[in-house]
């Protein structure tokens, strides 16, 4: 009777050697939200090339400006993250740049600062410099400018076709190409372009010549641009971005692709 107890009790207890039953592996944790972005919102410039062909003709693209569509339409420099005037006190510059990942970027661009992402077809005609030659200009605004909001860099041209997009006509209004080799009243300039003209930004040389226009433009929680705003103080008394508000040009001079006026 003993011997059957005890056989029992020893089959009723666990064994030592027993494999542990197998529990579900915990669940990944989830990745952790962009950080939140540190500017305000956008300007989005914009090129007059006749212009700037005229100073920089190094560039591949001015070798076929004549006829092209460049010659008689802004187009993409970039959509540049800035701060709102209260947020720039204190810092550097009015803007970010070359942020987190991208800080070395600033002292060389190498492969490591390429966006990663094909530049939409349609930048080939809006955006030429990002998809000439090398498309180093496109990699350019990525690392300075892109990679300082939360978007990928797929993201990140789509926005700025959308905010061309945004301005009607392409961002070039008929009274602009209508007045290529000839100038027009800036404040009929400013309001061309079917936009409060608080919003636009006309950047002229010391001549009074078209250099670039930029917009204003708000932007949502995701860092999406949206309607055009009212330029801040940092970006209206800019000379690069506003010059021919602060040159004093009461008529601004649209130069006609390949005609460089050195006078």
């Amino acid at each position: 009777m003993r011997a059957l107890l005890l056989v029992l009790v020893l089959s009723a207890c666990p064994s030592s050697t027993s494999t542990p039953p197998i529990s579900s592996p915990a669940p990944a944790p989830a990745p952790p939200p962009p950080p939140p972005s540190e500017f305000g919102f956008y300007l989005l410039s914009m090129t007059w090339e006749p212009n700037r062909c005229c100073t920089e003709s190094d560039h591949g693209q001015c070798d076929q400006l004549a006829g092209s569509f460049a010659a008689t339409h802004l187009t993409l420099h970039g959509l540049w993250p800035n701060f709102a005037d209260e947020q720039s006190r204190g810092k550097p510059r009015a803007w970010p740049q070359y942020c987190g990942a991208y800080q070395h970027c600033e002292k060389a661009e190498d492969a490591s600062c390429a966006p990663g992402a094909r530049v939409p077809d349609e930048l080939a005609r809006l955006a030429p410099g990002y998809v000439a030659g090398t498309g180093a200009f496109a990699a350019h605004e990525w690392s300075k400018h892109g990679g300082c909001t939360q978007l990928s860099a797929a993201e990140y041209f789509r926005a700025e076709l959308a905010a061309i997009r945004a301005i009607p006509g392409e961002a070039t209004p008929d009274a602009l190409r209508a007045a290529v080799g000839a100038d027009l009243a800036r404040d009929e300039l400013q309001r061309a372009f079917g936009v409060p003209p608080e919003t636009v930004m006309l950047g002229c040389d010391a001549r009074c010549r078209l250099t670039r226009v930029g917009f204003c433009l708000a932007k949502d929680a995701g860092d999406h641009p949206t309607s055009p705003i009212a330029c801040t103080a940092n970006v209206a008394t800019s000379d690069y971005d506003n010059g021919c508000v602060t040159h004093g040009c009461q008529r601004v001079a649209i130069q006609a692709a390949s005609v460089c006026d050195s006078k």
